[in-house]
């Protein structure tokens, strides 16, 4: 019976982790199907403290993808209101680039509003145009590596989480 559990609970999370894609909280939203199964299965392999130590996880995705955004502007050359600008371009072109692709449109248009944010708000700023896309190109490869920095998190949540049920079947 473990096995079937800890294979549904995979599908379910691997199903929350491409919420990340879209800039939504898919990783926060695994934490909480974890805790609804550790409160409907008090006797099941999953306990409280394994919940913290998920939780552990999901803060250090959102820190990655923030931090990595942040560096990738700044080695860019991208001033704090341009990162600002790259940040909420990310939103803003992942949530119009989700209806595209089967919502994978998302990642394009999460890449492209960081690019496109932060040149913008470096052109508003003054800045040149070589400036501009040098700081825009950062918060480009920045907002890529967070991407994939907090899929790894949301990625090592579902293998930690699977194993450690299905290990129970065994």
């Amino acid at each position: 019976m473990s096995l079937i559990i800890g294979l549904g609970l995979g599908l379910v999370l691997f199903s929350l982790l491409w919420l990340n894609l879209l800039s939504l909280p898919g990783n926060w939203l695994m934490l909480g199907v974890l805790a609804l199964v550790v409160w409907l299965w008090p006797s099941g392999p999953l306990t409280w403290g394994f919940l913290g130590y998920m939780g552990l996880l999901a803060v250090l995705g959102e820190v990655i993808e923030f931090v990595a955004q942040i560096i990738g502007g700044k080695r860019g050359g991208a001033s704090g209101a341009g990162n600002i600008g790259g940040i909420v371009g990310s939103i803003a072109g992942a949530i119009l680039g989700a209806p595209f692709g089967l919502g994978l449109g998302s990642i394009a248009g999460a890449l492209a509003g960081a690019w496109i944010g932060c040149f913008a708000v470096e052109r508003l700023r003054q800045e040149s145009h070589k400036q501009a896309l040098e700081a825009a190109w950062g918060a480009f490869w920045g907002r890529s590596l967070g991407l994939v920095g907090k899929a790894a998190a949301g990625a090592a949540i579902i293998v930690l989480s699977v194993a450690k049920v299905i290990s129970q079947a065994a």
